[in-house]
């Protein structure tokens, strides 16, 4: 069998082109078999599907000839020397279309091939010192040294910006997703987007979103906060820990619970009927086959919830109730004056003092902490919630939900 080798030394889909056109010279050259990949061929122990491919017909021996466009596309970090030395030793033959046989049995034919990687090689070094000191030029210069911006973002005359139309539609896709909890599948199909889901991810991941460029937080303005970020983050953990089970599965507790004998995540039951349950599946935990009822999983986690709002008010109202010195010393002056009301002129000067101390009274500042309580503090705000409604909650404030194994016990720690 004659196999062709194709290859070009990036992974972007801009050079469909040229992989085209090496697959159409190779079948003309009369191969049977066409591989071709997109990966550098520079950086010694790289990750080469193609490559590893084409290296196990060749040990199998189902290869007589393999075919290639130049020795370059081999490799380019020293390996296509033992790949034809490889060859040798089966007797298939290598040829490139651009200079014929490549041999290393001769003592011409080594040297040849020896020269041309090393040249292949040496290339590759300087191209990739010529690109790394132009763009260490342009970033001390104040441009923006890469191509590529996440989508929201532009590059006009080497200076990055956001987009005047792209960025308040990026800000959509991100509440969007944010609303689907990440279900990237579920939002492409939804919108029948020309995004791959490998794409999209990797959007939601690109610290440009969040500011940061090069390093340097807040060196374009951002598209999320960092808290969003983190949320982002939590929900995909989460969808991976899922293995595939699908959107329309995902229920509240969903890979939330887990189990504190062999830390996997406990599972919908449904078939006990009205009250499902949430078991441990794991089939070598000792507590496998057991679990409870989702009800009383829920019923835990809000008076977890109940309970930290409670401390969040009485935290709230230590810092309100906090005095600077001043206020202590008009409000200790008061009490002196209060003493001796009776006397001529001093309720003016009391009346004085109290206007003193309202103009000094502190509005309060940073988080506040009893309004946030305020949407726990009720029981039925929690209780009477959608599983839709208190999912994102969990997410946002518990931290882990351990099962220990009773019928009633249950571990929640909130963040």
């Amino acid at each position: 069998m004659r196999v062709g080798f194709a290859r070009v030394s990036t992974v972007k889909r801009t050079q469909d082109i040229s992989i085209a056109g090496q697959k159409q010279q190779l079948l003309k050259a009369g191969c049977d078999r066409v591989i071709a990949e997109r990966a550098s061929a520079f950086q010694p122990g790289a990750k080469r599907e193609g490559w590893e491919e084409l290296w196990s017909l060749v040990a199998a021996g189902d290869v007589t000839e393999v075919v290639t466009i130049d020795q370059s596309r081999l490799s380019r970090s020293g390996d296509d020397l033992e790949f034809l030395q490889a060859c040798a030793l089966k007797g298939i033959t290598v040829r490139a279309l651009s200079g014929g046989i490549i041999e290393t049995e001769s003592y011409s034919g080594f040297v040849t091939a020896g020269v041309l990687s090393v040249m292949n090689r040496a290339q590759s070094k300087l191209i990739s010192a010529k690109v790394k000191d132009g763009i260490k030029r342009r970033r001390e210069a104040g441009f923006y040294a890469s191509g590529y911006v996440p989508f929201g973002y532009q590059v006009t005359n080497g200076n990055l910006d956001i987009h005047p139309e792209n960025f308040p539609a990026a800000r959509l896709i991100w509440e969007e997703l944010e609303a689907m909890q990440f279900a990237v599948n579920t939002w492409i199909r939804k919108h029948k987007a020309d995004w791959s889901p490998q794409g999209l991810r990797g959007w939601l991941r690109n610290p440009m979103l969040r500011g940061i460029v090069y390093g340097q937080f807040d060196a374009v303005k951002p598209l999320i906060t960092f808290q969003e970020y983190e949320r982002s983050m939590a929900c995909t953990k989460i969808r991976t820990q899922m293995r595939g089970v699908s959107s329309s599965r995902y229920l509240l507790f969903t890979s939330l619970v887990k189990c504190a004998k062999c830390g996997y995540n406990l599972c919908h039951d449904f078939s006990y009927k009205p009250h499902p349950r949430l078991k441990c599946l794991h089939i070598k935990c000792a507590h496998y086959g057991r679990g409870l009822r989702v009800s009383v999983v829920r019923e835990k986690v809000v008076a977890a919830l109940v309970a930290r709002s409670q401390q969040m008010a009485e935290l709230a109202s230590e810092v309100d109730n906090r005095e600077s010195p001043e206020e202590r010393k008009i409000r200790g002056e008061l009490l002196a004056l209060e003493a001796v009301k009776h006397l001529s002129g001093v309720p003016a000067l009391i009346a004085k003092q109290k206007a003193q101390l309202a103009a000094l009274k502190r509005q309060p500042t940073g988080p506040r902490r009893e309004l946030l309580s305020d949407l726990f503090a009720d029981p039925f705000t929690l209780a009477l919630a959608t599983d839709e409604e208190l999912r994102p909650i969990l997410i946002e404030f518990v931290a882990s939900i351990i099962w220990p194994g009773g019928l009633n016990s249950l571990i929640v720690t909130l963040r």
